[in-house]
Formats: C-alpha cells, structure tokens, sequence
C-alpha cells in the first residue's frame, strides 16, 4: 500500500455513518484506523484473502472483480463515499472480490472489530449505527437487483 495516516475522532464523527456519535463513542476505533491513499492499479484487497477491515471511500474510484469461469468479471466500481469490506463482518472473513484503484484513491480503513464493538449493547447510538449499515446494505442489494433485472432483459442474443 502506497501510504498510511493516522486519523482523528473528529474525521469518524463528520462521516455520514457516525454522524450524531460522540468523539468520545469513537476515540477507540480512531485510534486503531487509518488513512490509505493507493496509486493507480494499486490493489486494497485480493480475492479470497483474509480481511479484517472495512473501508470508506473518501475519494477515488475503486474497481470490484471476481474470477469467474477463468476469467476475471467486473462487478462494480465504488465511487467516493461507498463503504467497501462488508465481508470483514462475517465469520471466516474473507475478500469476496478484488479491490483495485481506478486512478488514485483515497480511503479510510478501521477494523471490523472496532465496528461490531460500537454495535455491542442497547444505546440509542449503537442502535442508529445499526440501522444505517443495515440501510447500506438494503441499498447494495437493491442496486444488484437491478443489475439482475437489467440483465433479464437484455434477452438472449443469437446469430441469426
């Protein structure tokens, strides 16, 4: 990876995700994040590895491919505030894609740990968190929905 920079509870608290926790709430996951900014073609993550972080896009472009029938497929491009990692939540995580600059990128990365710590109890805060990862991940599996649908109707195609 190109370069890391430490960050600040004050950088968390002023992203949508966090807006309405303390710096206080945050000063831990702070501590353990950072700042990465990636060259062009510079990869974040490789299919299958393990992962242990998630990954909000400040600015960029990242591309997300999987290798499917021996053959690498592009599956999104994550623009400058999309969430990236979400496999780092689940257990036995690992990269379910391939994560590649498009361009220079710039991205903060916190550890998944940190994450599910501030999701841990019955706080109104960790209830909203909640609610908004939940509301992210609503969105991505309605815009691959579409993507399916799209596909649905393009038909087969067949010379002749």
């Amino acid at each position: 990876m190109s370069a890391k920079e430490k960050i600040e509870a004050a950088e968390l608290a002023g992203m949508p995700l966090f807006e309405g926790l303390t710096e206080a709430d945050l000063a831990p996951l702070a501590a353990a994040s950072c700042r990465r900014r990636l060259n062009d073609g510079e990869t974040l993550v490789e299919m299958g590895d393990p992962i242990s972080e998630i990954h909000w896009l400040e600015d960029g472009q990242l591309a997300l491919r999987v290798r499917y029938d021996g053959r690498w497929v592009l599956v999104s491009t994550l623009h400058a505030g999309d969430l990236l990692g979400w496999s780092a939540l689940r257990e036995d995580p690992t990269a379910l894609s391939t994560a590649r600059a498009i361009g220079p990128a710039v991205m903060l990365s916190m550890p998944a740990s940190g994450l599910l710590g501030l999701l841990v109890g019955s706080s109104s805060q960790s209830q909203l968190l909640l609610r908004r990862l939940f509301g992210i991940a609503t969105q991505h599996l309605d815009e691959s929905r579409a993507q399916l649908l799209q596909l649905g109707r393009e038909g087969v195609i067949s010379a002749g």
